[in-house]
């Protein structure tokens, strides 16, 4: 039977021991646990890299320090988290699980031999799964290179994956943002943060963009009909690519090939560096807006994703920062969401919430009047197989209504 290298992170003595007496039943376990101040100092934890890790509870002032480097210096890895760990610290991990391509196995409330032990048998069967592609087998710590990365795109390893938006009243899917992901043949599935900033020129940027662009459509022509016909999908254009000359016309070439409504195309606009307004970015925007094409403001309360750029430009949606949303509970963060909600509305702005991960975030933003929202919560980034599956399953379920108090004034044309 196949070894699983299981790494223990627990900052509390009890637990610790607690832990180790369940994980040591199973002969097919080798344990290593970091528990102690020395311990937290000392990296790398283990010098084989560990199949699967345990994260119970971490040190306030190095967690999310430790849980990078961790993410950084191992090329793949399972991860299960505890419930009782702080928002912050779960919005974290969740996002370097994501964006270091790290595989979320679930969480626990309690080290119980039950609920663990189903974990360590997922796990074990995850590894000999992947044993076989030898995504195990590579060393920590190897960069990518860019020569890697535009390979990979040629050879269609870098695809899109899509994570549903829902509807926070109906808990219904609406849409989906096309997120990209590099399945490599070695180290598993990478999340952009592993290799995206590899595409520095403009022309990669071009090439990788319309690839997710076409995969996209492509899904979309696909959908069911009935509740999968209507869905919006959202796909990721950087700001500056708007001052390309003729992006507008190759766009809606694509959109008008595939047959999908340009109604159901939202291109979310995210700025790494400011977006100035010239004559190939005006006329872009126009011929994109006029022919249906959505503009959504990504990450809006952070970067440059200012109260400007909702004068200058038609947009017709706001997408609420994950960063913001990871602490919609406290009392600033909850006033700022709120008179987003009144901007919105009264600007006639769809909003959408993301990195949603908790109940508890979910109600709120409710209340708070968000009427759409995605996150871990409910269902993380999939590739297109699982959506139509997914849509499938949701297609045949009961139409019941959450039932939560609506927030103040409604909620934001949500479907």
């Amino acid at each position: 039977m196949k070894t699983l290298n299981v790494l223990l992170l627990c900052s509390n003595t009890f637990r610790a021991r607690r832990f180790a007496r369940i994980l040591d039943s199973p002969a097919f376990v080798q344990i290593q646990v970091v528990c102690s101040d020395d311990d937290w100092t000392c990296f790398p934890p283990c010098t084989q890299a560990p199949d699967l890790v345990i994260c119970d509870s971490l040190p306030a002032t190095s967690a999310i320090h430790y849980l990078r480097r961790l993410c950084e210096y191992y090329p793949f890895f399972l991860m299960v988290a505890s419930t009782n760990l702080e928002t912050s610290i779960r919005w974290g991990l969740a996002n370097l699980l994501e964006y270091s391509g790290k595989h979320d196995l679930g969480s626990f409330d309690e080290p119980e031999a039950s609920q663990l032990g189903e974990l360590l048998l997922k796990a074990l069967a995850l590894k000999s799964r992947r044993t076989g592609q030898d995504h195990w087998q590579l060393a920590p710590g190897e960069p990518l290179t860019q020569e890697q990365a535009l390979l990979a795109l040629e050879q269609r390893q870098i695809v899109a994956f899509f994570q549903p938006q829902v509807c926070l009243k109906t808990q219904r899917i609406i849409g989906a943002e096309t997120l990209v992901r590099w399945l490599h043949p070695s180290r598993g599935v990478l999340g952009p943060g592993a290799f995206l900033a590899l595409f520095e020129r403009p022309e990669q940027q071009r090439r990788l963009f319309h690839g997710l662009l076409q995969q996209g459509l492509d899904l979309q022509r696909r959908l069911p009909a009935g509740h999968g016909a209507g869905l919006v999908f959202s796909y990721n254009l950087e700001a500056s690519q708007l001052r390309e000359p003729g992006l507008a016309p190759q766009i809606l070439q694509r959109i008008e090939a595939t047959a999908v409504p340009a109604s159901q195309v939202t291109l979310e606009i995210t700025e790494r560096e400011a977006l100035v307004l010239d004559m190939p970015s005006i006329e872009n925007i126009s011929l994109l807006v006029r022919n249906g094409v959505r503009l959504s403001l990504d990450d809006f309360g952070c970067g440059y994703s200012s109260l400007t750029r909702l004068a200058d430009i038609p947009f017709s949606q706001v997408k609420l920062d994950a960063g913001l949303i990871g602490n919609a509970l406290e009392p600033k963060q909850s006033l700022i969401i709120e008179a987003v909600v009144r901007l919105a509305r009264s600007l006639e702005l769809e909003l959408v919430a993301e990195g949603v991960e908790t109940p508890q975030q979910r109600t709120h933003l409710r209340r708070l009047g968000v009427g759409a929202a995605q996150g871990y919560l409910f269902h993380k980034p999939m590739d297109g197989a699982s959506l139509l599956r997914l849509l499938a399953m949701e297609d045949t379920a009961p139409r019941a209504l959450h039932q939560e108090p609506p927030g103040p004034g409604g909620l934001l044309k949500a479907p």
